[in-house]
């Protein structure tokens, strides 16, 4: 039976390497390092020791992006396709490596192809690296034989999406920066400036337009409770977390969300893209219906969703049609149902997925843009109008004391 080992080693540059491998004992985990060029200076089969854990790299610094594992995944195809081998391709890219996590998991998933396991299945246990599309679609390529091509199709793939993200990003620069200033500014001026003209209006509170009494309240409350205000923020931060992490939660605040029909269409969406480009890859590379389900279930976000695809699966093991399951969903897209009919009647169901998912992206990334391009101009005029109205409630007090006083 094989054993999990974590060692601490040097190398022939001096440099102190941490990772974990798997032997049947701690000789043969020796022998295993001393064929790397690794020289043991720590080895233990109950986790990483102290030791270990101070020469690992810094988690955030060292964990690949997207464009990282884009580039990974173009030089790979680009090597296969050159004529190399897997073991020989994976050598070179793992040395082109600058972030020592990936470097090290790219290193373990070379160790398990030398034992004899598909790149898909090695990839697998690294989720948090490589999800399940980038998986499934290697394993189609494994499958019929065309592992370069699939990676270069794969590479191009998240290339577009890694650009769309991009654009998405800084298209919401500028809208948070101005956010932030608006949010900031506002609450400087209800906490410190407005109770300076507190005492201005002292004794003329009932002559007062109803706009300043508003404005004037306002600053009294964000006054006398900003601390609280503070720990109000802090708590929901903590609860933002909290939803994050436990499944459950998540489910039911996501589930309620997606009642409302203005959001649920924003919210599914990308889910639903996912899922049917997953499933048309698996179902394209000739893996049982019941497997492609599952496998891409595992690209949902959403824990809800990913329970009602759950009864889809159910549905097609009792001999239902794909369509028809699909059919039954009230928030799948219809044109997702009809894209799944007709690659059931063609004989050509992962194609038709996998176009039925390039439509709805498209459509979706179209969107997404002009919501974005209404978006900064949207609140820049609100947040004007809302300084307007602050300033002018405050100048109609101000006015209204003086004609008081005439």
């Amino acid at each position: 039976m094989m054993t999990s080992y974590s060692y601490r080693c040097m190398n022939h540059e001096g440099e102190t390497l941490v990772g974990n491998l798997e032997a049947l004992d701690r000789p043969a985990a020796v022998e295993e390092l001393n064929k790397r060029g690794l020289i043991p200076l720590d080895l233990s089969s109950a986790g990483p020791t102290l030791a270990m854990r101070l020469n690992e790299p810094i988690d955030f610094l060292s964990r690949p992006n997207g464009r990282d594992i884009f580039a990974y995944l173009r030089d790979l195809s680009r090597l296969m396709k050159a004529g190399l081998s897997i073991d020989a391709s994976l050598k070179l890219l793992i040395g082109m490596q600058k972030k020592e996590g990936f470097s090290r998991t790219l290193e373990e998933i070379r160790e398990k192809l030398r034992r004899g396991e598909s790149l898909a299945a090695s990839m697998t246990g690294y989720k948090d690296v490589f999800p399940v599309q980038i998986t499934a679609a290697i394993q189609a390529g494994e499958n019929s034989g065309t592992l370069g091509d699939s990676l270069e199709t794969l590479a191009a793939s998240m290339d577009k999406s890694l650009s769309f993200q991009e654009r998405l990003q800084s298209a919401l620069i500028y809208p948070a920066i101005l956010m932030v200033m608006v949010v900031a500014t506002f609450f400087l001026v209800f906490t410190f400036v407005l109770p300076q003209f507190a005492p201005m209006f002292v004794g003329n509170e009932d002559k007062l337009p109803g706009a300043t009494r508003l404005v004037m309240a306002i600053g009294e409350f964000f006054s006398n409770y900003w601390g609280f205000l503070v720990v109000a923020f802090v708590a929901f931060v903590f609860w933002i977390l909290a939803v994050r992490k436990d499944v459950r939660l998540r489910s039911k605040v996501f589930k309620s969300l997606c009642q409302l029909a203005w959001l649920r269409r924003w919210l599914l969406e990308p889910d639903i893209i996912r899922f049917l480009r997953t499933l048309g890859v698996c179902s394209a590379s000739g893996l049982a219906l019941d497997k492609s389900i599952a496998m891409a279930i595992e690209a949902i976000k959403l824990p809800h969703v990913a329970e009602e695809l759950t009864g889809v699966r159910t549905q097609i093991r009792r001999g239902d049609l794909l369509s028809n399951a699909f059919g039954k969903l009230d928030w799948f897209p219809a044109v997702a149902v009809q894209f799944t009919l007709v690659g059931e009647q063609s004989g050509r169901l992962g194609v038709m997925l996998g176009e039925a998912a390039g439509i709805m992206a498209q459509d979706f990334e179209t969107r997404l843009e002009r919501a974005l391009g209404v978006l900064s101009p949207a609140i820049t005029l609100l947040m004007g109008a809302m300084v307007a109205l602050l300033i002018g409630a405050v100048l109609l007090g101000i006015m209204s004391v003086n004609d008081v006083a005439l």
